[in-house]
């Protein structure tokens, strides 16, 4: 919800930009704020009950799905965000009136504060919540639940099975080819290799489309044709029309369960926020939950629960575990007693809200006996100590339902770094572009995260004639966005995002980012990492001393050549690295997989004995 307003103090107008008045500890706390806001929407009465008792599906409530929703849409967030900026504007300018530039939610939230305040408030007037908003939104749900029912009819291959040891469920779209080797998984592929090593009695099963987002098209629901070659089977293939009765009651139910939340008066009360009226941006948003998150998930749930019946695996594991799809697995794993697997794939954000729960959200409602709480994997494997503490301290997990295997990922980068050859490196030397004499620092970050220190860097570097920068962009955007800012410096040069990532490290003095993961990466290799700005979500790390910071571009030029040039700096920050790895448990050792499989099957076989003395 970022954009420009303009302001009269006096006389004269004037626009700015409201992310000029969020400071690093505003971002913070607005992170925080929204996910409290949402988190204590659970215990809004709607039609005589808590929410989260309120809506369910075979007796499991419906809101670890919404909260989910309300996150992922950072409508929220982005309300929060924007009055902690307009209180600082008001702050700073005491403005007579303000005016949003343009309609939309901003328009919404600007006028809400203005009232709030006493604020004259010209320019767009607000629009009532259209029937037409209303409309569009079913018309989604609608076409949704017709591409559910359409998938029933896509021609396949047999989905005739036997019990197996484990039923790995993993996304489709992600599932690099369509060749039968488990190595084909982009996330877990390892993991799955190494299972498939030690048990044949494994089954890959597809969850989503088989096009990411941006190739997918409605038709291809029916259209498309598995390949015998697929090794995996897709989710529908388990659920026929007969097995989807609850998800079809859901869908008819959408309209009553929307009227029910605008109903609530508790509802009402929360959408204020820091004493603004927000109701039409909460109101849609709540209408978003009952019309699409919710058909959705129970859609998911069905098939999990189909899925499940037809292989009665020993274990079900997934790496979505914390998602809409993974938590839908979760319950019917559980309804079932059937163990499983959450495997951790990649960085655990400390403001991402799958993972963070309130203690009684780990327990069982007491209203409800058939509310077993928050639907957690029976063991998760994680990367390292620092996300079991996370999940601990944070989530509620207990102890004994998490293990640290280590990170396959880094496991092959370090091999991968560890096997190069000295031509090797002076060829990713050259095609930095960087000179002998030079020493090369690589930029690891996305534009939209870095762009407001992103150019400090690139002055501060131009102006010195030994450092070379390189900056490989993020695969989500292109080198057009970063390109504006070179200035004609001639010792600074974008590589493309199939740059390959281990010898790029293994040459650089430094490596600079805002939240790549690869920070984490270059610490294990023994690379210092330079995190530009304070909000970023590798702060944490610069706090223990891991990584080093750049609060600001005037800390920038300094910082740079400490963390390049000054060898006792760099002797010491080693020294604090591999205490803070060893502490963290953050290790290369080439047995993460091993251990990943290991703890599966010692599940599975946990199980089978457990199922043994029952019968």
């Amino acid at each position: 919800m970022s954009g420009r307003i303009r302001v009269r103090s006096h006389t004269a107008w004037r626009t700015v930009a409201l992310d000029d008045y969020l400071t690093p500890s505003m971002e913070e706390e607005a992170h925080l704020t929204a996910n409290r806001w949402i988190k204590q929407l659970r215990h809004a009465n709607v039609d005589g009950d808590p929410f989260r008792r309120r809506f369910g599906i075979r007796g499991d409530s419906l809101w670890w799905f919404t909260e989910l929703y309300l996150h992922k849409q950072q409508v929220i967030t982005g309300i929060h965000r924007t009055l902690a900026a307009l209180e600082a504007v008001n702050a700073a300018e005491s403005p007579r009136q303000i005016e949003a530039e343009r309609s939309g939610a901003l328009n919404t939230v600007v006028r809400a504060f203005a009232q709030s305040q006493g604020i004259e408030c010209g320019g767009l007037a607000a629009r009532p919540e259209s029937m037409r908003a209303l409309a569009r939104l079913d018309a989604r749900s609608t076409a949704l639940a017709i591409a559910a029912f359409a998938s029933r009819f896509r021609p396949a291959k047999s989905s005739a099975t036997t019990p197996v040891d484990v039923a790995a469920f993993v996304h489709r779209a992600f599932w690099r080819s369509s060749a039968a080797s488990a190595e084909a998984e982009a996330y877990i592929g390892p993991v799955l290799a190494e299972l498939a090593l030690r048990s044949s009695r494994i089954r890959y099963v597809g969850v989503g489309p088989r096009e990411n987002f941006r190739a997918r098209r409605w038709w291809h629901a029916a259209a498309r044709r598995e390949s015998e070659q697929d090794a995996t089977i897709p989710i529908e293939r388990f659920a026929p029309a007969r097995s989807m009765r609850v998800a079809r009651q859901i869908w008819w139910a959408r309209h009553r369960y929307r009227r029910l939340l605008w109903a609530s008066r508790d509802v009402r009360s929360h959408s204020v926020i820091r004493g603004c009226d927000c109701w039409p941006l909460i109101r849609r948003e709540l209408a978003g939950v009952a019309l699409l998150q919710w058909p959705w998930s129970a859609r998911a749930m069905d098939e999990a629960a189909a899925a499940l019946d037809t292989l009665q695996p020993g274990v079900a594991i997934t790496y979505a575990e914390a998602g809409g799809w993974g938590r839908a697995l979760m319950l019917e794993a559980r309804r079932r007693r059937m163990p499983t697997v959450g495997l951790q794939h990649g960085f655990i954000y400390r403001h991402w809200l799958n993972y963070l729960h309130e203690p009684d959200e780990m327990m069982p409602d007491p209203g409800n006996g058939q509310d077993a709480g928050f639907p957690r994997p029976t063991r998760t494997l994680l990367f390292d100590e620092y996300a079991a503490r996370h999940l601990v301290q944070a989530g509620g997990f207990p102890t004994d339902a998490l293990t640290v295997t280590g990170s396959p990922r880094l496991d092959a980068l370090a091999s991968q770094a560890t096997a190069l050859t000295p031509e090797a490196l002076q060829h990713a030397r050259r095609m930095a572009g960087a000179e002998d004499s030079q020493a090369l620092v690589t930029v690891f970050t996305k534009w939209r995260e870095a762009s407001h220190l992103l150019p400090a860097l690139v002055a501060a570097v131009a102006a010195r004639r030994d450092i070379h920068l390189v900056i490989k962009t993020h695969p989500a955007e292109t080198s057009e966005a970063y390109s504006a800012i070179l200035g004609g410096a001639t010792n600074v040069r974008i590589l493309g995002a199939n740059a390959p990532l281990a010898p790029l490290i293994r040459v650089s003095r430094a490596i600079v980012t805002v939240n790549s993961t690869v920070a984490l990466d270059a610490a294990v290799m023994h690379v210092p990492t330079l995190v530009l700005g304070t909000s970023g979500n590798l702060q944490p790390f610069v706090d223990d001393g891991l990584l080093v910071g750049a609060p600001s571009a005037e800390a920038l030029p300094e910082t740079l050549t400490q963390i390049l040039y000054d060898e006792e700096f760099r002797r010491q920050l080693a020294g604090r690295q591999r205490a803070l790895l060893a502490n963290y448990g953050m290790r290369a050792d080439g047995r993460a997989a091993a251990r990943a499989a290991d703890a599966i099957l010692d599940l599975v076989e946990s199980a089978a004995a457990g199922h043994s003395k029952e019968t």
